[in-house]
């Protein structure tokens, strides 16, 4: 039985949010009505066509995502922490950057699987630092989120997928250009940042394209809700990207005329800053307590280089996908010259069969993907450690759909190592999967599905790889076992033309999910942290250290064990997106809990999980003239209340943003000229509201609790030239 923190919502069932959902949308099918005389056509050539940002995908695996571009450009996105705002489902805690971590249903990011155009971010590197990589938001074609269970999600996907895609110089060309070029520059108050952004774009030939891009941004500490600052908040951000991309033409029906299509690109994110490297204000806590460390000179790096081959003959037996990828993240310690170090390379081949049998059609994913990742640890004067993690997975997938009736069967087979000292994790496992979705009645359809996962990593930061010693307790002699999760969820969904006005589009989906992770391999030490370490007489020579006397020693990690403890994830969101003329809006709302296998509440656990109050996100847009869009959104959470006793409640709170984009001169451009100017103003957190995110980690100070809040109002103007 769920028990929902809010006060709001307690005694709400499934269908009174259903109504909510409808009764929300309502009053804007009255405002698109009074526009319907001066109805205008959106950039899509159609002016009733639904301009919802977030796409609803229904079928078999109905509870994928997806966040558009043109939503980060209208909330003025400006670094990876900030792309799920809008988000019920997924959030990201933590509050400033050195501190940060995503979270999809509940799942924190070391259970997914992460990845760049197809490269995988793979582990932290230190705390949370390079578990959600830094990436210009300019540079995002998509994100796709998939918290639906599959074979073809890739390695550790314990509670499913988020898939970030750039851009190619096909995206940013202006209308019958061959080559054009975008400066962009921009203010943020709360950080007093300043950003700037150069991207040249050009077509080599009649199918393919080069694009170069450099972006900087200097921020300085933010400013909370209310008035003062979070310390060791600021820094820079400076992002680089070289790609070249083949892409088919089409000729209207979407047959190719040339097959190939080829990607290649290479990356470099950096983000310099003075924080706290451990302890209290490093990933937990309100590093403005008198106990933080230090603040240390870091920088934190990712070079990222990919090769991606598509193939479609439009033949029924061929749609092949090959992607290539190097992915090396560091952070450095700029004090003192150590540096942390996460190296990868990795492969993913697929292809995709069509075909018949009788009257149902199968789309058969058959693929392999391999990843080697090599954990480093270099400090000055000591021997440079490292540590080896792989895993070779092999899957198949059939998404068969006969008449009404849709099926989705896989499984996935995972071989997997990974280094711990003289002790290594390594067996293989196979995982299976079921989804099914049935077309009910015009417009409604029921789905559900199950699937199981497994991961070989572990989700020990590399950081900590270093300290693992002769010393170390593992797993108490047993051998490690692998992580495991399954999912599993059952929905509805339901579409439709002309529900409030004629030619208007609406979509709603309902899921119940649960997710399971057994087998969490991390360090867990009574003390909390290595460098004060307590041991029996019998560990130190000579026994001349009485028991459970602290000593402080060279760093080293305690344990290294399987948690026996099951995490537990389970609640319902529901998503509705409503689109007429020139508006549209969408409304998505997540409740869930965190418990464990006797059903008592959890908190927030580092690398595992973690939730909060019920979150409910409300979106619009409105092209109120071909010049100017008005957006407005609505971010409310409820009191988070059933928390562990050595846990404190969390208040709740609302967020109100606004955001206006001007294009001065129509979305022609300049008569003439061919640029095209725009204009853009946002103000996050308008009311300058003081809060915390409910998954950012609290720290317990003689009875109290201190948790990093995050930025108050923020006043954001950008100016955007493209020719």
């Amino acid at each position: 039985m769920l028990r929902f923190d809010s006060h709001y919502l307690r005694q709400f069932s499934l269908g009174s949010l259903g109504f909510l959902s409808l009764s929300a949308l309502y009053p804007a099918a009255l405002l698109a009505e009074q526009q319907d005389s001066q109805a205008i056509t959106t950039s899509s050539g159609a002016g009733t066509t639904l301009l919802s940002p977030v796409t609803i995908e229904a079928g078999a695996e109905g509870g994928a995502s997806s966040i558009s571009s043109e939503l980060l450009q209208r909330r003025q996105a400006s670094h990876s922490g900030e792309i799920f705002r809008g988000e019920a489902a997924a959030n990201v805690g933590g509050g400033s950057r050195n501190a940060q971590r995503l979270y999809l249903r509940g799942i924190e990011a070391n259970n997914l699987n992460v990845t760049i155009d197809g490269a995988r971010e793979g582990r932290d590197l230190h705390q949370h630092r390079g578990g959600l990589s830094g990436i210009d938001p300019d540079l995002l074609k998509a994100v796709d989120i998939d918290p639906s269970p599959a074979a073809d999600q890739g390695a550790g996907a314990l509670g499913g997928s988020i898939r970030f895609t750039t851009k190619d110089a096909q995206d940013l060309l202006l209308p019958d250009k061959d080559r054009g070029a975008r400066a962009k520059t921009g203010y943020a108050s709360a950080d007093k940042s300043y950003r700037g952004s150069t991207t040249a774009y050009a077509m080599l030939g009649q199918n393919t394209g080069i694009l170069s891009h450099i972006s900087a941004v200097n921020r300085d500490d933010y400013r909370i809700g209310e008035g003062g600052t979070m310390p060791g908040s600021g820094g820079r951000d400076r992002d680089y990207m070289l790609k070249l991309s083949r892409i088919p033409e089409t000729n209207g029906d979407e047959s190719r005329f040339n097959d190939h299509e080829l990607r290649f690109s290479a990356q470099r994110n950096t983000f310099v800053g003075d924080h706290a490297y451990g302890s209290i204000g490093s990933d937990f806590g309100d590093p403005k307590l008198e106990t933080r460390q230090d603040e240390v000179r870091q920088e934190r790096e990712r070079d990222t280089y990919n090769f991606a081959h598509h193939y479609d003959p439009d033949a029924n037996h061929i749609d092949w996908r090959l992607n290539i990828y190097r992915n090396d993240n560091r952070l450095k310690r700029l004090d003192d010259d150590s540096e942390t170090r996460a190296l990868e390379h990795g492969a993913d081949l697929r292809n995709t069969f069509t075909f018949h049998i009788g009257d149902s059609e199968h789309r058969l994913t058959a693929g392999a993907d391999y990843y080697l990742e090599d954990g480093q640890n270099n400090r000055p004067d000591e021997p440079d450690l490292s540590h080896e993690s792989r895993n070779l997975g092999l899957f198949l997938q059939n998404r068969m759909r006969y008449g009404r009736l849709g099926v989705s069967l896989g499984a996935r087979f995972d071989d997997y190592s990974t280094e711990f000292f003289d002790r290594k994790l390594e067996g293989d496992a196979l995982s299976p999967n079921i989804s099914t979705d049935f077309e009910m009645t015009e417009g409604w359809t029921a789905f559900a599905g199950y699937g199981e996962a497994v991961s070989g990593s572990g989700l020990i930061p590399v950081g900590w790889m270093q300290f693992i010693d002769e010393r170390t307790n593992l797993n108490n002699d047993e051998p490690f076992k692998a992580e495991e999760s399954s999912r599993w969820e059952a929905g509805l969904d339901y579409e439709s033309r002309g529900l409030f006005k004629e030619r208007d589009s609406f979509k709603l989906n309902a899921t119940y999910f649960e997710t399971k992770i057994d087998n969490s391999i991390e360090r867990d030490d009574n003390w909390g942290s290595p460098f004060t370490v307590t041991w029996p007489d019998s560990r130190w020579p000579g026994n001349d250290r009485p028991q459970d006397v602290p000593k402080y020693d060279d760093p080293l990690v305690g344990n290294v064990i399987n948690r026996d403890d099951t995490l537990i994830t389970r609640g319902f969101e529901i998503r509705a997106a409503w689109g007429y003329a020139t508006y549209d809006t969408q409304l998505s709302f997540m409740s869930a809990e965190t418990v464990n296998e006797d059903g008592e509440p959890q908190g927030v656990s580092r690398r595992r999980g973690g939730i909060g109050g019920d979150r409910l996100v409300w979106d619009n847009r409105w092209a109120a003239t071909e010049q100017i869009t008005l957006g407005y959104t609505l971010t409310w959470v409820g009191d988070h209340t059933d928390v562990p006793d050595d846990e404190p409640e969390r208040d709740g709170y609302d967020l109100h943003d606004i955001q206006v984009e001007w294009l001065p001169c129509g979305p022609s451009g300049l008569p003439g000229g061919g640029e095209e100017l725009k204009l853009a103003l946002a103000i996050n957190n308008l009311f300058d509201t003081r809060y915390a995110e409910h998954t950012s980690l609290a720290w317990e100070d003689n009875g109290d609790y201190h948790i990093r809040s995050e930025p108050g109002r923020d006043v954001r103007i950008t100016a955007e030239l493209r020719f």
